[in-house]
């Protein structure tokens, strides 16, 4: 979604991502978030709320490095471990529950096999009561699966699953929508014809809650 040849639509998406769904996150003083593959904590920077926890999570160490570098507020915590590992990491550093989770295109990342275990870990990460909301490209037509696939733009090897909005709400059903949360919302996320440049796949939104 971010892609660094082209700076002016870096910072477009973003900003239109965080003016659409912030919103529908009601955050306020009683906000517990948990931010699934923070990366350098960019959704951490649009919290300007006085929120009662922010916790990010993200693989990359350099990008958790960062993060901590970039925000020093004494309740916004920043913890290097894999999303499917998400219960432990949040175990061992004495984490609890969360009501509001983002999952900011993370599932493309991960597995089939691994996706069920990683969305009932997160089921019992969340609240009784909470809000989940999930930001994932997805294939418009067709399952597109890239395995070892050289991206100029990355100048590295990349490796994607676009699942269709079908096959995501297979998953969704069995994880989340049978543990009592049901979607509040859901649709594409841009609607500008510029912030779409991809024909195969777009971006797409859940908001889901219990």
């Amino acid at each position: 979604m971010y892609q660094d040849d082209h700076p002016e639509l870096v910072r477009e998406r973003n900003k239109k991502e965080i003016e659409k769904l912030k919103p529908m996150l009601a955050v306020d003083q009683d906000t517990k978030l948990l931010d699934v593959a923070c990366g350098i904590g960019r959704w951490a920077d649009a919290i300007t709320e006085n929120i009662k926890e922010y916790c990010g999570v993200d693989f990359s160490g350099e990008l958790i490095k960062i993060a901590n570098e970039r925000n020093n507020r004494e309740n916004f915590y920043f913890y290097e471990g894999a999303a499917t590992d998400i219960a432990s990491v949040l175990s061992e550093h004495k984490k609890g529950t969360y009501n509001t989770v983002l999952l900011i295109g993370i599932l493309m990342y991960v597995n089939d096999k691994d996706l069920d275990g990683f969305l009932e870990q997160l089921e019992h990460v969340c609240d009784q009561h909470a809000k989940i909301c999930i930001r994932e490209p997805i294939g418009l037509q067709d399952r597109l699966t890239l395995k070892d696939f050289y991206s100029n733009e990355l100048d590295d090897e990349y490796h994607a699953i676009y699942r269709t909005r079908d096959e995501l709400m297979k998953f969704l059903n069995v994880g989340l929508i049978k543990k009592g949360f049901h979607i509040e919302k859901e649709g594409f996320l841009f609607e500008e014809d510029a912030l779409n440049n991809r024909k195969e796949t777009a971006q797409y939104f859940f908001i889901l809650e219990r």
